[in-house]
């Protein structure tokens, strides 16, 4: 009855779907570990009120309002949520894998799930079908076992997953082929099991792979290429092998009875320069590897000397350096003053660079040469030669006075061009005088006048100058004195001031207070040469007047005159002292200064400048001043009338009393005593 139940029951719903809704299902646990429970929901939850559970395409249950029916197979292995739809299956087994669908019909749902039951993985077993291995001849097989479904199989190398070409991999993975291995292929191998629920790991097994020798070095030291004689060299083999390589060694291919991956070449000479080879051998693998190295002993130089060839270097001759070296030598080069020369028009090289030859010397030739020699194991620099090309002489000069004064001493230089420096002869009107480049002629005379020739010659090129250098001697002047043309100089009269010189000058310069007299600013000066006329004196013409007379050595000062214009008396004032009225005051420009009378109505009062009037003078007396040049004698007087403005009594009382007050306290204050 319930058979037909079901199968009418699925006509209708799959006749009746036709639309899906987008809904899925999920499982409370996926995978899920055999003997397990789990429950399955739609989600998002909708209430469905008709429809049917199938797995693997077969219906577990179907309900329809408040009712579901579960099929005979799986009656007691299934709870069903009527609100929720849910279905939980308990006590899950491996046959339990696969589809889950749920099919709604009120209202239309279709959602799957796949489900997986899985057993848990154990005893994970690894096993290899030989250990001991030669590389390149032998092959492996490592063999993979477990407990547990489904399973799946990663293989190791140590930590890294086996993905090499040389491998192959069984189709299930449960087995791992080494071809021809390697020792890359050593280990540890292991394989990891695995499924949705659990995983396990073999035990690790590693090969003893036997290989080599390979990758053979030879390490020498002092690694070099070539070596010096005397040097002490070790040579050292090593190799990739298992197990470790046997050593020995050979020379030029002939052994040398040595065993051991290192050889020492001690104090090491010529001869020994050959190629030494290193030979090693697996006693498993029963191969063998050599590796070689050229060793190349050199004896080092030991000096190097420049040394000129031929005649001395002359400017615009050949001359050539040759490079003297005591040693094997590879190369030759020249440098001069640190810089290397490159051969050129005028510089060639010859005699494997041994010899270098200047075509035409010039004097940019100069310097300091040396040849460096070289070796492979050392280089020598030879001792500087210092290279001065000999030329001239040329440009020969006399440097010295073209004019002198009787009585004095003259030295004349001779000089020229020339490398070596010349040698000098001295000739005065044809005759040989002197030698050597300094020519001094002492107490001159007029007859020392005339021609004086220098010859200049130079020992190494043979070569010869002259030049010739006309000396005049004079009288020069022996004084110099400034006269005036008067005693009494007066101003507003003319005046002459000479300058007298003893011997022949040149020029003549006057000073006015060590300054050069300047005419154009004082209109009545005039100069001419030894005379300075005043046309008249000015009374500020006073000062010191020097004359410089200069002839053909130097200049000559006079002493200084000094001129002091004598004028007055000008300008003739009278002034009160304003601190006490009573006293006048007589003043006038003069030189020399004047003396000076006051007079009143006719009468002399009294011979000087200050005159002391009574206390209370008389109102309208008329007091006059007269100034007096003691040597011209010439006068000029003043007048000062006392008048009632300036003669005010208690004015004149005030201020006289306020002075003698000034007076007399300060000698009170010396009587006080103590």
């Amino acid at each position: 009855m319930e058979s037909n139940l079901f199968c009418c029951f699925t006509i209708i719903i799959t006749s009746y779907i036709t639309g899906v809704a987008s809904q899925t299902l999920t499982a409370s646990a996926n995978p899920l570990v055999v003997g397990g429970n789990v429950t399955l929901t739609l989600k998002p939850l909708t209430n469905i009120t008709a429809g049917s559970w199938l797995f693997d395409g077969n219906i577990l249950l179907f309900w329809y309002p408040d009712k579901f029916i579960v099929s005979d197979s799986h009656k007691g292995r299934i709870s069903f949520n009527l609100s929720t739809s849910q279905i939980t299956l308990y006590s899950a087994q491996v046959s339990d894998s696969g589809p889950y669908v749920l099919q709604g019909m009120n209202p239309i749902v279709k959602a799957e799930l796949m489900l997986s039951v899985q057993v848990p993985i154990t005893n994970v077993s690894l096993t290899v079908s030989k250990t001991q291995l030669v590389e390149f001849n032998d092959s492996v097989v490592f063999t993979c076992t477990a407990n547990g479904t489904p399973l799946a199989f990663t293989w190791y190398n140590d930590s890294s997953e086996v993905t090499a070409a040389n491998v192959e991999i069984y189709p299930n993975g449960s087995g791992l082929i080494i071809s021809n291995v390697t020792r890359y292929d050593s280990g540890p191998f292991h394989c990891f099991v695995a499924n949705g629920i659990s995983n396990g790991t073999s035990r690790s097994i590693s090969l003893d792979v036997n290989y080599g020798p390979s990758n053979l070095t030879l390490t020498v030291l002092p690694n070099m290429m070539n070596y010096i004689s005397g040097s002490n060299i070790t040579l050292s083999c090593s190799g990739e092998s298992k197990p470790a390589a046997l050593f020995h060694w050979s020379y030029n291919s002939v052994s040398l009875n040595i065993n051991s991956s290192t050889f020492k070449l001690t104090n090491a000479t010529r001869n020994q320069t050959g190629i030494y080879a290193c030979i090693a051998q697996n006693s498993v693998t029963l191969r063998y590897a050599s590796i070689t190295r050229t060793i190349i002993i050199i004896d080092p130089l030991s000096a190097a000397l420049v040394v000129p060839v031929g005649e001395p270097p002359i400017l615009n001759n050949s001359f050539a350096l040759t490079c003297d070296i005591t040693g094997q030598l590879d190369s030759v080069y020249w440098i001069k003053d640190g810089i290397h020369l490159v051969p050129d028009s005028r510089l060639s090289l010859s005699n494997q660079n041994k010899t270098l030859t200047f075509n035409n010397l010039i004097l940019s030739d100069n310097g300091k040469y040396q040849c460096v020699a070289n070796n492979a194991v050392s280089n020598v620099t030879s001792m500087a030669y210092y290279l001065t090309v000999n030329y001239g002489p040329w440009s020969t000069r006399i440097y010295g006075p073209a004019i002198a004064e009787v009585g004095s001493n003259v030295t004349l230089n001779c000089s020229a061009s020339s490398q070596p420096a010349s040698q000098y002869s001295w000739f005065f009107q044809g005759s040989k005088v002197a030698e050597g480049s300094v020519y001094q002629a002492y107490s001159l005379s007029l007859n020392s006048s005339g021609q004086y020739t220098c010859l200049a010659h130079n020992n190494i090129t043979g070569g010869n100058s002259s030049t010739t250098w006309n000396l005049t001697v004079i009288v020069g002047i022996s004084s110099v004195v400034v006269t005036p043309s008067t005693l009494i100089p007066l101003a507003s009269k003319d005046m002459q001031l000479f300058c007298n010189v003893t011997g022949s000058f040149n020029s003549i310069q006057w000073l006015k207070d060590n300054q050069p007299l300047n005419t154009t600013a004082a209109k009545s000066i005039y100069m001419n040469d030894t005379t300075i006329d005043f046309h008249p004196l000015q009374i500020t013409d006073d000062g010191l007047y020097k004359c410089v007379a200069t002839d053909a050595f130097r200049p000559h000062v006079s002493l200084p005159y000094s001129l002091l214009v004598n004028y007055g008396p000008l300008d003739v004032t009278i002034t009160a002292d304003i601190k006490a009225a009573t006293i006048l005051l007589c003043n006038a420009k003069s030189q020399p200064p004047s003396v000076y009378n006051w007079f009143l109505n006719n009468t002399v009062l009294k011979e000087d400048a200050v005159l002391v009037l009574p206390l209370l003078p008389p109102l309208g007396y008329n007091y006059t001043c007269v100034a007096i040049n003691p040597l011209t004698n010439d006068t000029m007087s003043a007048s000062y009338i006392i008048s009632e403005r300036n003669a005010a009594v208690p004015f004149q009382t005030s201020m006289l009393l306020t002075a003698l007050c000034a007076l007399v306290l300060p000698v009170f204050m010396l009587m006080k005593p103590f």
